[in-house]
């Protein structure tokens, strides 16, 4: 699989950041696999907000990350939470067919 210049950049800029700031983004990153579209809009609508704010401090921008995966958290474990709901209820449905 071809891998696009713009990744391969992120990947060159991301290698140099310190660890702390690297395992962020990686986070980030799987904490986005886990979640809806809707979620993924949203976090980046959020970051773009972020980029914009230009904060001062790398304390701002750690905070604002911060907020990102918070809400990233937030909604990965409630997207867990669903599929297990679904996953009893089409197992109960099996179960249901099974018996009958």
């Amino acid at each position: 699989m071809p891998v696009s210049e713009d990744v391969l950049r992120l990947v060159r800029t991301v290698e140099r950041l310190p660890s702390e700031d690297q395992d962020k983004i990686l986070r980030m990153v799987d904490l986005l696999t886990l979640v809806p579209l809707t979620v993924q809009d949203r976090t980046q609508r959020m970051l773009r907000e972020l980029l914009e704010r230009h904060p001062d401090t790398k304390s701002e921008c750690v905070a604002g990350v911060d907020d990102v995966l918070a809400y990233l958290e937030r909604n990965a474990a409630m997207a867990g939470q669903a599929r297990n709901r679904v996953a009893r209820i089409e197992f109960a449905q099996i179960e249901k067919i099974r018996t009958c």
